[in-house]
């Protein structure tokens, strides 16, 4: 079987890191057929129910196909594509699409599309049984069979001002669900932020089936953030009030941790020089990961970033604007 993921343009290197650390979350063995910003395609022996489950993960994925073609933006060459390629499905149909060029016509690939795939089906735009999605990109146009779209409305519902403790410095949810997820993390292993703050990142690990510890410097923090989990219903492990060098005393080996570490002159610090409390924090997140697991640590700078490189391997490297004086830095390292 041959997958589309069609990925979110918002960030260049995250969509594609979450699409395969998904994949391997769930044991799901493929091939990789084709990757670039626009999509991935994998070939795999699995079945649609193992892909469909990945749904309530992603964070930078809109839609997930039953690949079928591709072709050059030429419509006798969609036309000739489509004939070969195909589709026995029952029910009514309705051929859609997504436009990022602007050098195509958009409406000549739709009709060259309906006329091929809606000849023998019952047209259908409002609440087709199946849907055609048609991707253009200014190199190719990619064709498949939708198997879901990814709900990512309720990324913005759960954006901090919107949950029952507020904090100015937290993640956008989509990119605390991305981080989660590059972690590598199967559900129901532990993850651990110990600098959890309002909580934003364990809620998105926990809505998706994973075992979530907190610790936090601040009492206010550690209470706000155990009210953000009992009111998602996120049952947790421990959230606790302690310094980063300490973590080792409240928990076992975990199987990740995702953290944001602090930054800013308005974070609390209790008067500790930044880099010594890197230094600590990363030593620190060694002796609680087990070996072969990801920590995922949101970093200001390149050099912060090196200090990790004497406790762990880096993988790989994921930076976000935050805005235009601040450029954020999340690393993967692996024990």
């Amino acid at each position: 079987m041959k997958i589309l993921f069609e990925l979110a343009k918002d960030h260049i290197t995250l969509p594609k890191s979450e699409v395969y650390c998904c994949l391997e979350s769930e044991d799901i063995e493929y091939s990789v057929l084709e990757e670039n910003r626009d999509v991935i395609i994998i070939e795999s022996d699995c079945n649609i129910e193992d892909i469909t489950s990945l749904e309530p993960r992603f964070s930078s994925v809109f839609f997930i196909y039953s690949y079928l073609f591709d072709s050059t933006l030429d419509i006798k060459s969609i036309e000739k594509k489509a004939e070969n390629n195909p589709i026995s499905v029952k029910g009514s149909i309705a051929v859609k699409y997504k436009n990022r060029s602007d050098k195509f016509n958009s409406q000549d690939v739709v009709k060259t599309l309906a006329k091929a795939y809606t000849k023998n089906n019952k047209v259908s735009l409002n609440n087709p049984d199946n849907e055609i999605r048609a991707l253009i990109t200014d190199e190719k146009l990619y064709v498949g069979l939708k198997l879901f779209e990814v709900n990512r409305s309720v990324f913005e519902e759960r954006k901090v001002q919107n949950r029952p403790f507020f904090s100015p410095i937290s993640l956008h949810p989509r990119i605390a669900r991305g981080l989660v997820n590059i972690s590598c993390i199967k559900k129901d292993e532990l993850l651990l932020d110990p600098f959890c703050g309002t909580g934003g990142i364990l809620l998105e690990a926990g809505l998706i089936g994973i075992n979530v510890a907190g610790a936090d410097i601040e009492e206010k923090m550690v209470s706000g953030c155990k009210q953000t989990l009992e009111e998602y219903k996120v049952k947790y492990s421990d959230i606790v009030c302690t310094d980063i060098g300490s973590i080792r005393s409240y928990f076992d080996y975990v199987d990740a941790v995702v953290t944001d570490l602090p930054y800013g002159k308005s974070t609390t610090t209790k008067g500790e020089d930044m880099n010594k409390l890197y230094d600590r924090a990363f030593k620190s997140i060694k002796e609680v990961l087990k070996t072969g697991k990801r920590a995922v640590i949101g970093l200001p700078n390149t050099e912060s970033i090196e200090l990790g490189r004497k406790y762990f391997t880096l993988l790989e490297t994921h930076e976000f604007r935050a805005h235009k004086s601040l450029t954020r830095y999340f690393a993967v390292f692996e024990k």
